[in-house]
């Protein structure tokens, strides 16, 4: 069934990119700065440990072609530590990298396929841990005043993890997950607007059944170019 999936977003990818190739003069584009400040939290057989909150920051670009299609990138990196306190201390710190392309059915629905790429490493032992692969999604606008609406995000991810470094062999497994995301965008002038919402985030490994989730706050600033 995840191969199906998965071949469903790479043909989303080609039909979208044909999309952007015939695209009309008149894009829009917007650049702005993103805040997540969340925790992680990881379940395992017979454990579970959270971290202390950390802010993940990062800038963020969005093209939107006539032809509904749009094109969205984000590079996040965190500012502190994701710090576990369990016996021994273990710092990790975080980057992410996420594009996509997408096409609105309507102006209020769209769908969208890309790829996600987000890498730890943990300073006390050199090992660093890569969740990657690809995403399919679903997004979400609904009107509430004039210059309020309603949005969320729904992303299933095709992701693997892939642990080396430190002096161990490595490892590698499927561990696929779920991003979802809700909340609220305010134009404060039609050159800038902001967002307010709450991002969820998580991936399990199929054959260790390790579960790493992340959630918290998300802030964005936006402005039109």
């Amino acid at each position: 069934m995840r191969r199906i999936l998965a071949g469903a977003a790479v043909a989303l990818l080609l039909m979208l990119g044909s999309g952007v190739a015939h695209a009309a003069d008149g894009s829009r584009v917007e650049a702005g700065l993103l805040m997540w400040i969340n925790d992680w939290s990881q379940y395992g057989p017979g454990y579970s440990i959270t971290s202390d909150t950390t802010v993940l920051f990062g800038p963020t670009i969005k093209v939107t072609f006539p032809n509904h299609v749009f094109l969205d990138a984000s590079y996040l990196f965190s500012l502190s530590d994701y710090t576990f306190s369990s016996g021994a201390v273990f710092n990790d710190n975080r980057q992410d990298v996420d594009v996509s392309i997408g096409y609105m059915i309507v102006p209020e629905f769209g769908v969208l396929a890309g790829y996600k790429n987000t890498v730890f490493h943990e300073k006390e032992t050199g090992i660093q841990d890569t969740v990657d692969g690809p995403v399919i999604g679903m997004i979400l606008n609904a009107p509430m005043y004039y210059n309020a609406s309603f949005y969320g995000k729904l992303n299933y991810l095709f992701t693997r993890f892939k642990q080396q470094g430190g002096g161990i062999g490595g490892f590698q497994e499927d561990s696929p997950g779920w991003m979802w995301e809700f909340g609220f965008k305010v134009a404060f002038t039609r050159q800038f607007y902001g967002t307010f919402g709450w991002r969820y985030e998580t991936n399990t490994g199929s054959n260790s059944n390790v579960q790493d989730s992340f959630s918290g706050l998300i802030f964005g600033a936006t402005f039109n170019l």
